[in-house]
């Protein structure tokens, strides 16, 4: 293999592997499906129970934009922290996800494989903006 060859085969491989961290690098967003189906089942469920009386789905698309870019994980410890509002963190952590599912699913992000949970990742999902 000659020094031009060489050199070409290097810059491919060099290149390749760069494109290939930004690849692995890039953070999840709720674009990607990070909560399941059965999360949204469930999360309605809870919602009926618990958030219904005082907050309609209104209320979601209304204060929506001021999450969207920010971690989905922040979102979800207001509504453990501040929700019911009669009874702050009453709910089990399940709930509180699966009614954190729920709403993203009326917000119109899909559904896909991964759980959604609180204490494996959520940190890093990016609420993306709403389409």
């Amino acid at each position: 293999m000659n020094r031009h060859n060489k050199f070409l085969t290097y810059s491919a491989f060099a290149l390749v592997s760069c494109l290939s961290s930004l690849a692995i690098a890039q953070e999840p967003t709720t674009d990607d499906g990070v909560f399941t189906l059965d999360q949204v089942t469930a999360g309605e469920t809870a919602y009926n129970g618990s958030c219904k009386a005082c907050h309609d789905m209104k209320f979601y698309r209304d204060i929506w934009s001021y999450w969207e870019g920010k971690p989905l994980e922040g979102f979800w410890f207001r509504i453990v922290a501040e929700m019911p509002s009669d009874n702050p963190g009453s709910l089990l952590d399940e709930e509180y996800t699966n009614i954190l599912a729920f709403i993203l699913s009326d917000l119109g992000y899909p559904a896909g494989e991964s759980f959604l949970d609180p204490y494996n990742g959520m940190s890093e999902i990016t609420i993306s903006q709403r389409k």
